[in-house]
């Protein structure tokens, strides 16, 4: 055990011992987790990680408190301590209130992000983040009113926060091949750009809901930020070099999603229309050759979910169209199709009294065909300990969003305590 795993240790026990002096309107509660991922094509341990996620929240007459710390130790990184949310929620006779830091999920869809867009994400390890982790807290003031089976719900986010992205040295940063000529022997990328903390540079969102027995509805829009910087200008200290600045452009979207039980089945809808998306547009034989261009862009997803031979299934369709489509198109320098069509399956059933979980979820890219694979499986030992383990596997065309990482394909275990 080196130094930082001893600290981690530390301060989980002083965490715990402090657990009985919490008063009685408080909470106070989480997770720890040690996690640890094998390269299948290396089989070098990339990952091992322990966790602690916590929550603590307090009630008062005026609302309740919710600090959300969360701690990580790896042996190659300083321990990390994040405040992941921090916001306080003030409960009106019609309303409900929230300031502070905090995440917030729109839509229908599992693991894909359509009008769920309040909350960046943390791509740094691609989109293996368990889903509960990988939004990112914003600070918002986030109103929701009531009016009989309606909410109307209004956001301010009161400055950008971008997703992150992996390092340049990790193993999930993508190194794209640039069609310079020969001569020009390096291309280097600046670090973004970020818009300044301004009014005019906040973000806001609206929606309006409806939860009813036979439908459920929601209308939504939002005038933001691209989560990802865009390629915006190009440089050349001398002959052989090549520095491509970034930044964040604004667009507004609209869309609005759905759920409806038909028989044994639950239908499940959300769309989005992106309206002038800043999208880059990369021309090595024009100066000059990155610019950014603006097109409207729809996604559209259709989901199933059902019971069936004691198990839960589901499925989803997603499409995506570019109008006004060019060949130039990018997005992380890599080509955007007028059309693009995802799939996606789950299956998921328990054993042993509930004891047992099998799982799994899978993406499925149609061109160029290429998926990725993340069956898993758990055993719940009782007084909140799981055990469990599972593959990410990446295979097809390299030149897909998962088949590129076909040399990350990983296996990996994980216990958990649930305090």
């Amino acid at each position: 055990m080196n130094i930082r795993q001893k600290t981690f240790v530390v301060f989980l026990f002083l965490t715990l011992a402090g657990l009985p002096a919490i008063p009685a309107n408080s909470t106070f509660s989480g997770m720890v987790r040690d996690y640890a991922a094998m390269r299948l094509e290396s089989l070098d341990m990339s990952v091992h990680e322990q966790t602690l996620d916590a929550f603590y929240e307090h009630t008062t007459d005026m609302g309740q408190l919710t600090l959300h710390p969360v701690v990580y130790s790896n042996p190659n990184k300083a321990l990390q301590l994040d405040l992941a949310e921090a916001y306080f929620d003030f409960y009106l006779d019609s309303a409900d209130v929230r300031v502070g830091k905090q995440k917030v999920i729109w839509g229908e869809a599992e693991g894909a992000f359509i009008t769920d867009l309040v909350s960046p994400r943390d791509m740094r390890s691609f989109i293996l983040a368990d889903f509960s982790e990988i939004r990112k807290a914003v600070p918002a003031i986030k109103v929701d009113y009531y009016a009989g089976p309606y909410t109307m719900q209004g956001i301010w986010v009161t400055h950008f926060i971008p997703t992150s992205l992996p390092a340049s040295n990790s193993m999930w940063a993508q190194s794209p091949t640039l069609p310079f000529p020969p001569a020009i022997t390096s291309v280097t990328f600046t670090t973004p750009s970020m818009p300044e903390t301004t009014l005019e540079n906040s973000e806001i969102f609206l929606s309006l809901g409806h939860f009813g027995n036979a439908v459920s509805w929601k209308l939504n829009g939002g005038y933001v930020f691209t989560d990802e910087p865009l390629a915006s200008s190009v440089t050349a200290p001398d002959p052989a070099t090549r520095v491509i600045s970034q930044r964040y452009e604004r667009y507004s979207f609209i869309g609005g999603s759905f759920n409806t039980a038909l028989g044994g089945l639950v239908l499940r809808g959300e769309t989005a229309l992106a309206l002038d998306k800043p999208m880059n547009s990369l021309d090595t034989s024009k100066t000059p050759p990155i610019t950014i261009e603006k097109h409207t862009q729809v996604q559209a997803l259709v989901g199933l979910d059902w019971n069936m031979l004691g198990s839960q299934w589901s499925t989803q369709y997603l499409m995506v169209y570019t109008h006004s489509h060019t060949d130039t198109l990018v997005s992380n320098l890599k080509p955007i199709k007028e059309f693009a069509h995802t799939f996606t399956f789950r299956v998921q059933d328990t054993f042993f009294d509930e004891q047992l979980t099998a799982r799994l979820f899978t993406y499925i890219e149609v061109e160029p065909l290429n998926a990725l694979l993340r069956p898993s499986i758990s055993y719940n030992f009782g007084n909140g300990v799981l055990l469990e383990g599972g593959l990410d596997v990446f295979i097809g065309d390299k030149d897909g969003t998962f088949g590129t990482y076909a040399s990350n394909s990983l296996a990996w275990a994980a216990l958990r305590w649930y305090f």
